[in-house]
């Protein structure tokens, strides 16, 4: 799938950071969810929780990144190179790009209050 004119093709992920993945599933389990990705013995767990999927991380949260224990993620079809040049042209610098070991390269930006959000390239739907 590819982007044009100003639609960056976000679609947003919250990332849930959990002392105990079993606990967890088993909660988001009740409310209906149903894993995609992982399971109770794995580092990261995607559910389906009706339209929205919802990631589970099996760590604490790195202060030293500014990570909070609920992550807003987002993926995007749009290239990552291109949505930080829109932004840095409207102002916005990214916080950092950074290659994580499970999901890739990320964008990282602060929002104007100061949040800070990851952004990873969606593969290609096609």
């Amino acid at each position: 799938m590819t982007t044009t004119g100003s639609d960056p093709g976000l679609h947003l992920r919250p990332m849930v950071h959990v002392a105990d993945m079993a606990t967890a599933i088993a909660f988001y389990q009740r409310l209906g969810a149903e894993i995609i990705h992982g399971g109770p013995d794995t580092d990261w767990v995607l559910m389906q929780l009706g339209a929205v999927q919802i990631g589970l991380i099996a760590h604490a949260p790195d202060a030293c990144r500014d990570e909070g224990a609920v992550e807003l993620t987002f993926s995007a079809a749009m290239a990552l190179d291109e949505l930080e040049r829109r932004l840095h042209q409207a102002g916005f610098r990214a916080a950092e790009v950074t290659t994580d070991q499970t999901f890739g390269e990320q964008l990282q930006v602060r929002t104007p209050d100061g949040l800070l959000i990851k952004i990873t390239q969606r593969e290609s739907e096609e």
